[in-house]
């Protein structure tokens, strides 16, 4: 980093942009699940995949809250990717200013496609049961499933602008262009 205030942006920005987007996502997710019921979700099978061997599952951090089952497992698994992909786009914009293109709209589409069309259906991990369990690529996904991850990565996205918009006021940096020094 080119001085102290800009690694303090970084850090500042990808915190409150990493905690604040985990709950919006998350949010997304309450409105309109975009899986059937019954059905696994990817974070649940990675986990189970990955760390299966450790004795580690996606049930392993359950716990109830007012009466409800939370996967506490899952909503670590999503917490850690919503830090760090709000770091990618708080580094990135550093470097690369127009990943903040619409608000941050077209970065929560890019990771859309890449992570549920392409990376997420390669690795095995998305084979809906509309579908009787073929791999689910973009294009064969439920309109209810797109949309759902494509609102909710939209909206999530937009969120780490914010974050990213309300650290760069705080440390009175331009909001618009670029904030290197």
């Amino acid at each position: 980093m080119h001085s102290k205030i800009n690694g303090k942006i970084i850090i500042w920005a990808t915190l409150l942009a990493g905690f604040m987007s985990s709950l919006v996502k998350w949010g997304s997710e309450v409105n309109m699940p975009p899986r059937m019921a019954g059905e696994i979700s990817p974070p649940g099978a990675h986990i189970d995949a990955w760390l299966g061997w450790a004795g580690i599952n996606q049930h392993s951090l359950d716990y109830l809250y007012q009466g409800n089952s939370v996967l506490g497992a899952v909503t670590l698994y999503h917490w850690l990717f919503s830090f760090i992909f709000a770091f990618v786009y708080v580094a990135g914009a550093y470097y690369w200013p127009k990943i903040r293109m619409g608000y941050g709209v077209v970065y929560g589409v890019v990771i859309t496609v890449v992570m549920h069309g392409f990376l997420i259906p390669a690795l095995g991990f998305r084979n809906p049961v509309y579908d009787e369990g073929q791999t689910g690529w973009l294009w064969d996904l439920n309109g209810y499933e797109l949309w759902s991850e494509i609102i909710g990565h939209i909206c999530w996205s937009v969120s780490i602008e914010f974050s990213l918009i309300a650290v760069l006021a705080l440390f009175a940096k331009p909001i618009k262009g670029t904030w290197r020094r």
